[in-house]
């Protein structure tokens, strides 16, 4: 039985009277549980819809056609809880006193679904597979990590063999795409058992359509947590050139390349980013297998018709990870500064709330910001990454985007919108900095 939340206008529901506040309970005899029950179940065009209006339930059937939804808006799905122990969890790396949703592990295979979360399929059960297969959740991002069922124990903090492969079979088995990630650990997962993992994961292709490898991320905060060292860049370089060697192999097998590195890899290593055949269809951009490329790409394409000037001069502060700063600098704002009247700036800001290993833009903090920020001379407007905020315009650190600018003296704009776009926010960055000086003074 679900909460309905709010219902759409002059749809289904509306004209029947079903209310925000009412529960549905079930569609054709099926108990929903969430929104992707309802969503499965309500494609028919014959439904028997049971809906419970205070201490009463009442039966609505229903005869609609098969894409016209009933115009139910259901409560938000409550995420499952993750009982794995990774050793490199970055829950475990967060500091005290930060809230409580910070230290919250998550393991949902609804909102890998929905969201691409990876989650690694331990507690699934089998009632949990047939609902994927049934329902066609897919595509399904999992972490792997290693197929070697000692090493995934330990990488997992786990006890028992979750027969990982198994749950694999039977998902690529009925239809599921699945999208692999391992985190690569020095002198764990790497070597011959890094060989065996994408050998193991090749054999379930195109069910399994591809694996994202990425570098192992720690914190300062790794008190009383089992040692654990990152690469050093002539592994990272090392690790490149085996996994070329995989990629060229796979290629002439599957017809793509498989195994693709995360971004991380080739900055850290020194090397240049990949062309864009590198990641085929960039499986997993959203993991930072591919984002930079893409970016770059995308930007070069827009920028043959920028403007040579904007209308008025400007000059932006734009912060950002240390990881990003170098390809920022190189590949977008070397073009942009050839553009009359704008200024760019760009920071590279240090990661001390999490240690200078983190480069990453997205887990920057508010506080860092500020302490790298307060002594320059910050121009017309601060430019932020994205994803430095969650849902509700919150800094990791509980910070508001209004905070930082009370102590800055200054407008900050989070940067979230596409690349292409850019000379437009520049524009809009310029009149609201503009409207900033006028109601300053």
């Amino acid at each position: 039985m679900v909460k309905i939340v709010d219902i759409e206008p002059g749809s289904i529901a509306e004209e029947l009277g079903i209310k925000a506040g009412d529960y549905l309970i079930s569609v054709n005899g099926h108990k929903i549980r969430d929104r992707l029950d309802y969503r499965f179940y309500q494609a028919d065009e014959r439904l028997e819809v049971l809906i419970k209006q205070g201490d009463e339930e009442i039966i609505f059937d229903i005869e609609k056609d098969a894409d016209e939804s009933l115009g139910l808006e259901l409560e938000e799905m409550k995420l499952m809880a993750c009982g794995n122990n990774c050793v490199f969890c970055f829950v475990y790396q967060n500091p005290k006193g930060m809230r409580k949703t910070l230290y919250f592990k998550d393991e949902d295979y609804r909102y890998s679904f929905l969201y691409g979360h990876y989650v690694t399929m331990t507690t699934l059960k089998q009632a949990d597979l047939d609902r994927i297969a049934e329902q066609r959740l897919s595509p399904l991002y999992i972490s792997v990590h290693s197929t070697d069922t000692e090493t995934r124990k330990l990488l997992l903090g786990i006890k028992r063999d979750d027969h990982l492969l198994e749950k694999i079979e039977f998902l690529t088995r009925n239809g599921i795409e699945l999208h692999a990630q391992i985190v690569l650990v020095p002198g764990i997962n790497d070597g011959k058992i890094f060989n065996q993992t994408v050998l193991d994961l090749k054999k379930y292709f195109p069910g399994v359509r591809s694996v994202a490898v990425v570098p192992l991320g720690l914190t300062r905060h790794r008190n009383h947590l089992m040692p654990l060292r990152i690469h050093t860049q002539q592994e990272l370089k090392e690790a490149i050139q085996h996994v070329n060697g995989l990629r060229e192999k796979l290629r002439e097998e599957l017809g793509v390349y498989f195994v693709y590195l995360a971004d991380e890899f080739f900055i850290k290593a020194g090397e240049g980013i990949p062309p864009a055949e590198y990641y085929d269809e960039f499986y997993q951009i959203e993991n930072g297998v591919g984002e930079f490329r893409d970016m770059i790409d995308r930007f070069n394409e827009a920028y043959a018709s920028m403007p040579g000037q904007i209308d008025r001069p400007i000059r932006i502060t734009w912060a950002t990870g240390t990881l990003a700063h170098d390809n920022l600098k190189k590949h977008i704002i070397e073009p942009l500064s050839k553009i009359k009247n704008l200024e760019i700036d760009l920071i590279p800001v240090e990661n001390y709330f999490y240690g200078p290993t983190i480069g990453v833009s997205g887990l920057l903090v508010a506080r860092d910001f500020y302490e790298q920020l307060k002594d320059r001379n910050l121009g017309d407007v601060i430019l932020l990454p994205p994803r430095v905020l969650n849902e509700e315009g919150v800094f990791l650190d509980d910070w508001t985007v209004d905070d930082l600018e009370q102590k800055l003296g200054k407008k900050c704009h989070v940067y979230q919108e596409e690349i292409e776009s850019f000379v437009d926010v520049i524009r809009n960055l310029s009149i609201a900095a503009d409207i900033n000086k006028v109601a300053v003074n």
